[in-house]
């Protein structure tokens, strides 16, 4: 570790030349100390540092005010374009914050400052330049918007997740009543500019890379996950439209031009999977709410739920096709800016693979602590008339319980779900019995 001398040294020099170059020095030797603590990769296990950050108490003392200037300036340059030097610096305070708040005592400060609404905003533009097509984004390097992005994400996180209990969740760890007891310190309150963000980053973002998405994804769950007022404040219809587009999206086996995907149709999609995940979070966490806490009704996410769940990709994406059509026509055959989605190469696999998981997922939903109050809520939702329309749309063999899929395609459920959970019975017997 870089020596205490050094960086009270370095300090110094800022302080008395007030010259950006001796700052970048000092962070880069910080970061340097506490590399570890740069966690940003969702898709890994939460880990524990060796060496926790010091608290704000033990850095130099106008550190904050320092470091809010530098930001906004950053902030304030950002539409116009940022210069190499000015995004490294962006970049640099946006590890520091990551890294300061990994010691979960300075949480609540950085949370109650101006930090995350800049970083947002930096965020926004720059994801607003990463959904773009054009000849100009094509032929420049987006690697350090990514880099930025990604790690404006990883910050949120720190703040609205602190204890990593998303990372828990989507590595198979159960935190229980008790575990979560014990969580000496809260997450910081969620910034009311967090909604309306999430919902414009998924606005017209076919070409927004499938990685970024489900970092959003991630995010959102780990918000959902982290803290309870939080939670009902970012469950919104607004943040509900934006899952069950994403889930719309999947079934019908569409991704990201520029990541083209390779299908196997055995193996379920990630951000299907992380969708799911959110909802089960949503769910529980509405079902811990009183009803004049919650902007969003158990019942409300049902049904869309369920709509999906007997929803026929094939129809719809015909019946959006002939609506366009009609639309060209009206505007003289011009194109019509709302994107219509097509069918993957491979969306039949894809559309079955997602019941799958959704049936799977309505059964996780139940693992919760009020399951009676939950079952009647799904009584009242008359899930079981459409899992009987489910039924109806599917027969039974004597080689197991299939689907049938538009164009004939036929999918072995029990074979499917019982590879995944070593279970005898179907997936709707078994969500039949959790409803009763």
């Amino acid at each position: 570790m870089a020596s205490k001398e050094r960086l009270y040294e370095v300090w110094m020099l800022y302080c008395t030349k007030r010259d950006p170059d001796y700052l970048k020095i000092w962070l880069e030797i910080f970061i340097s100390s506490y590399e570890r603590c740069l966690d940003v990769d969702f898709e890994k296990p939460a880990s524990r540092p060796d060496e926790l950050p010091p608290v704000l108490t033990l850095l130099p003392d106008n550190i904050l005010q320092v470091l809010r200037h530098q930001l906004l300036q950053c902030v304030q340059k950002a539409s116009d374009g940022l210069e190499a030097e000015q995004q490294h610096l962006a970049l640099l305070l946006l590890k520091f914050l990551i890294i300061i708040c990994r010691n979960l005592s300075n949480v609540e400060e950085i949370g109650t400052c101006s930090y995350i609404n800049h970083i947002i905003n930096m965020t926004t533009l720059y994801i607003q330049q990463l959904k773009s097509k054009t000849k100009e984004k094509e032929m420049a390097d987006q690697s350090q918007a990514e880099e930025f992005v990604r790690h404006a994400l990883a910050f949120c996180e720190s703040l609205y997740d602190p204890y990593r209990n998303w990372r828990h969740r989507t590595c198979g760890q159960q935190l229980g009543t008790a575990e979560r007891s014990r969580q000496k310190y809260k997450a910081a309150p969620l910034t009311v500019e967090f909604v309306p963000f999430f919902y414009q980053c998924f606005q017209e973002s076919e070409h927004l890379k499938e990685s970024l998405k489900c970092c959003l994804l991630h995010l959102f769950g780990a918000i959902v996950a982290g803290d309870q007022r939080n939670a009902l404040l970012a469950i919104s219809p607004a943040t509900m439209e934006v899952l069950v587009r994403v889930l719309s999206d999947c079934s019908m086996g569409s991704c990201s031009s520029e990541e083209g995907e390779d299908w196997d149709s055995e193996a379920p999609d990630r951000k299907a999977l992380l969708t799911l995940a959110c909802l089960r979070e949503v769910v529980q966490r509405l079902l811990a709410a009183s009803s004049d806490q919650r902007q969003v009704e158990i019942a409300s996410v049902l049904e869309n739920y369920f709509k999906l769940l007997n929803s026929d990709p094939a129809a719809i994406v015909a019946s959006q096709q002939q609506q366009q059509q009609q639309q060209q026509q009206q505007q003289q055959k011009q194109q019509a800016k709302a994107r219509v989605p097509t069918l993957g190469r491979h969306w039949e696999s894809r559309f079955v693979a997602l019941q799958v998981n959704m049936l799977d997922t309505i059964r996780e939903m139940f693992l919760c602590s009020d399951r009676p109050v939950l079952q009647a809520i799904f009584l009242n939702s008359n899930c079981f008339e459409h899992l009987a329309r489910l039924l109806q749309n599917s027969k039974v063999t004597a080689r197991g319980f299939h689907l049938n899929v538009t164009g004939g395609v036929e999918c072995e459920w029990i074979e499917c779900f019982c590879s995944r959970t070593g279970s005898k019975g179907t997936p709707l017997f078994q969500i039949i019995t959790c409803c009763i």
